[in-house]
């Protein structure tokens, strides 16, 4: 969800807001946050092919989903 995702990015501080970067973190790490969204867009594009069941190798994420490599 966003908030793991907001969590991958340093915004780690709860408040009654929501969160927010610890004091001694001034922003976000721009290499992680290009990093992050990447690995978002990837996932995004995935689902999205699961789910019109036009994957290539949906075999490959149920071994995920299952946990293993079975």
């Amino acid at each position: 969800g966003g908030r793991g995702v907001l969590r991958l990015l340093g915004y780690t501080e709860e408040s009654g807001e929501g969160l927010s970067f610890p004091p001694e973190v001034e922003g976000p790490d721009p290499p992680r946050v290009a990093s992050v969204t990447a690995d978002v867009l990837v996932l995004r594009a995935e689902m999205d092919l699961l789910l019109a069941n036009q994957h290539t190798n949906p075999q490959f994420f149920t071994q995920i989903l299952m946990g293993g490599d079975e």
